[in-house]
């Protein structure tokens, strides 16, 4: 098999240029939350009788799925937040995106050139929170995460962003560059690494509570540590797609206090060629998977009005013109994309022959 460069008329494989009614959608790992939520998606989508369908495209992490979504070679992405700031940077890496075990495969891989890259994606909803969860051994020394100054921190998630969020939440704990260790595991594995004692501390990003926290803490002492109010006003105020939160006493064995930490927003982002009318369509479905849950971000009004500090985040982006219609129809004001883009842009992408 010899890779070769093409020029390819993203239109051509956009939804809105075929005749079905499948989106596909960037969801990083296949085993990922991202991934089961496209899944539990879908079968909220044929429950109600929607015309439209999801294809999962598993890619590298959530920056990879925005330059894929951005150069049109997917239609949605579910991607964490913190990828609005860092994937559409001018970058020189090459990103593969794969449908495993169709009979059909395909890869399609976005080559960022060199050209500042234009914005051509806006933000559907939010539809997971997930929370920094910083764990220690019991008997470890380390109070504070100011305390993990060379020490190997092990990043429990299925996306790189999520060791971008950890170098920084270091950084802002005065740890210098060069005493930050981080290593990135699935968080199976971040987990065992932890128990084995390859870890000093672990840096969990997942829901709460969380099934893989309740599984350590239910099988060896450990101690949370949590952010300080200093911090998290600092983060709150130059991080804005990290949002401050808390995780309440008693969520895990041996959690008798709460726990200071920063929430990760998970958001779907579609590009700004797919039809609006599928856009609500979607919306539909959303809507009635997360007003059944209180860590959704942008769903229903009164989840906006009790989370004050995801305020930043909701100012901040820039939302699909069939989201908004369908927001304004349940008297939620967002902000409309000022983006535009046409269906049959050309881009520069490397397929495999």
């Amino acid at each position: 098999m010899k890779r070769i460069l093409a020029l390819i008329v993203c239109g051509l494989i956009l939804t809105g240029c075929k005749e079905d009614n499948t989106l596909r959608v960037g969801v990083g790992a296949p085993d990922s939350d991202l991934c089961k939520y496209t899944e539990k998606l879908n079968d909220k989508l044929e429950q109600s009788g929607a015309s439209i369908r999801l294809k999962p495209i598993y890619t590298e992490d959530s920056n990879a799925s925005l330059r894929l979504l951005n150069n049109g070679i997917i239609d949605l992405a579910l991607i964490n937040a913190y990828a609005l700031d860092t994937a559409l940077i001018t970058v020189t890496k090459i990103n593969p995106a794969y449908v495993a075990g169709s009979i059909n495969e395909k890869n399609y891989e976005v080559v960022n050139d060199g050209d500042d890259i234009s914005v051509y994606n806006s933000t559907v909803a939010g539809v997971i929170d997930e929370a920094l969860h910083a764990i220690v051994r019991e008997d470890s020394p380390y109070e504070d995460i100011s305390d993990l100054g060379e020490k190997t921190v092990v990043v429990g998630s299925y996306d790189n962003c999520a060791k971008d969020v950890a170098y920084k939440l270091l950084k802002d704990h005065g740890i210098k560059r060069e005493a930050r260790k981080l290593v990135i595991k699935n968080p199976e594995e971040a987990v065992e690494m932890l128990k084995n004692k390859e870890a000093e501390a672990l840096f969990l990003f997942d829901r709460i509570p969380s099934e893989y926290a309740k599984d350590l803490c239910n099988s060896i002492k450990v101690k949370f540590l949590s952010i300080k109010q200093d911090h998290l006003r600092s983060i709150s105020k130059y991080e804005k797609y990290l949002t401050s939160a808390k995780i309440f006493p008693k969520q895990y064995h041996g959690q008798n206090e709460a726990v200071g930490t920063v929430i990760i927003n998970i958001l779907l982002q579609a590009h700004n060629g797919v039809d609006n009318s599928k856009i609500e369509e979607l919306m539909g479905a959303l809507f009635d998977i997360n007003s059944q849950q209180d860590y959704s971000i942008a769903m229903n009004s009164e989840i906006i009005e009790i989370k004050d500090a995801a305020e930043p985040l909701i100012k901040a982006l820039r939302f699909h013109p069939g989201a908004v219609r369908f927001y304004k129809n349940h008297d939620i004001n967002v902000k409309e994309t000022d983006h535009s883009s046409p269906l049959f842009d050309i881009h520069i992408v490397a397929a495999s022959d």
